[in-house]
């Protein structure tokens, strides 16, 4: 019995270590300076929405709550609808991973998994109670960090590529969901041109790999790494889908710009 309590501690562990760990390299780079912060701002700017050429006139100012949040509540700083935005450099992705980790929604996300992972008893390892649900929690966390920390910042740093989505915005809705699912596939690399997304998928296969340090023994396992992986790019082509269609679908129910037009090339 307290072999298999000790095991279970050192599960929950790990992802808080990890997280400790991110949280540091966080700080240190928040901590560049005012001079860093100017360049960051310039990049993200370029997320607006930007107007095609033949549109007349100036477009009318869009909220930085709308740019920045999806459905008022998902964060959108790797989003961008901007033609010919320039290449991020290694500091501004790292910067993007940053944004996207401190950010409040993640932890409810998490803290809703950590639920439903209990309620269903997934990774029973980690037993019930409050203990259980913040080992659940831990996981989910370091899950969710070591993902992002991989595919947003190490991979396309290596590989030269870009890891925002650009949309699509114009076409059919039959191409722009096909453009939408294979984004996890296909980015825009560094020098413009679309690449196989290798950022990605090296990135969610070395979280998912990182999970087997602090999952529950039964839990761990090269088919059960395989598991994650694909659950992890089945969710991202739902999350895409959504927010390829956005605009459009903010512009009919909520309200937004209906002058607004998307850009009318691709990456």
């Amino acid at each position: 019995m307290k072999t298999e309590k000790a095991k279970v501690r050192v599960g929950f562990s790990a992802p808080l270590w990890i997280w400790a760990a991110l949280l540091s390299a966080s700080a240190q780079s928040l901590a560049w300076g005012q001079s860093q912060a100017e360049a960051f701002t310039d990049v993200f700017q370029n997320q607006v929405t930007v107007p095609s050429e033949d549109t007349k006139g100036p477009s009318p100012p869009q909220s930085k709550k709308e740019s920045e949040r999806i459905y008022g509540i998902v964060p959108a700083y790797s989003i961008s609808d901007a033609r010919g935005s320039p290449p991020l450099k290694s500091r501004e992705k790292f910067n993007l991973f940053v944004r996207g980790t401190l950010d409040p929604f993640p932890f409810g996300l998490y803290a809703v998994q950590a639920g439903v992972s209990q309620a269903s008893d997934t990774h029973s390892g980690y037993g019930q109670g409050a203990e259980g649900y913040a080992k659940r929690f831990g996981a989910a966390l370091g899950d969710g960090t070591s993902a992002r920390f991989f595919s947003t910042f190490v991979f396309p740093s290596i590989l030269h590529q870009d890891p925002r989505y650009f949309r699509k915005g114009e076409g059919s809705g039959r191409s722009r969901v096909r453009y939408s699912i294979s984004r996890g596939f296909l980015t825009r690399g560094d020098s413009g041109q679309t690449q196989p997304n290798w950022s990605n998928i090296f990135g969610k296969f070395a979280g998912a790999g990182l999970s087997n340090v602090y999952y529950p023994q039964e839990d761990r396992g090269a088919t059960l790494t395989l598991t994650r992986v694909a659950l992890s790019l089945s969710y991202q082509m739902i999350g895409n889908l959504a927010i390829e269609f956005w605009p459009e679908i903010h512009r009919k129910f909520l309200g937004g710009n209906k002058g607004q037009r998307s850009p009318s090339s691709n990456p």
